[in-house]
């Protein structure tokens, strides 16, 4: 469960939060609207944790694994939607990268005299990402970005062009 319990929030003179309450409960789902400047990057930085309420409580279970796609896409440039998509998957998003990486280094006949410890590398994280569920992870990823309206192009194509 996540609670924010009487948030006050504020830049300078500019007032974000003012004794703002919410909760959501496991298995909720919770849609996140309002112009820009109303406090909605405000908010999922201080459920991350990157940033504080200036008053008031904010509760975040510390065994939950939250997954967000920030709306900067400067150092995400170059990769695909899908791969930041898993990126907030903890371990999971991790192995993935590493894969993608790995399977880029298998490609580079710069890399040809490397190639066995790179495969080795490659069988390692793989079978551990197989383990922890990376493969129905990147299904479901592909599901829910499908369902916000991403196309299959835009899925695998790369975040600095949205």
């Amino acid at each position: 469960m996540i609670s924010f319990s009487n948030i006050q929030k504020q830049y300078g003179k500019q007032l974000i939060f003012v004794e703002a309450s919410f909760q959501l409960n496991p298995g909720e789902k919770a849609g996140l609207v309002g112009p820009n400047g109303a406090g909605k990057t405000t908010l999922f930085r201080m459920i991350m944790n990157e940033e504080t309420a200036d008053d008031g409580d904010i509760s975040v279970p510390k065994k939950l694994t939250i997954g967000y796609f920030r709306q900067d896409v400067g150092e995400m440039a170059g990769r695909p939607v899908l791969d930041e998509a898993i990126a907030g998957s903890g371990r999971v998003g991790d192995l993935h990268h590493e894969l993608v990486d790995l399977q880029n280094a298998m490609e580079d006949p710069e890399k040809a005299d490397q190639m066995d410890k790179i495969l080795d590398r490659f069988g390692e994280v793989q079978e551990e990402y197989e383990h922890l569920g990376g493969y129905t992870l990147e299904a479901q990823a592909r599901e829910v970005l499908a369902g916000l309206g991403f196309a299959e192009d835009q899925i695998d194509g790369d975040v600095g062009a949205l």
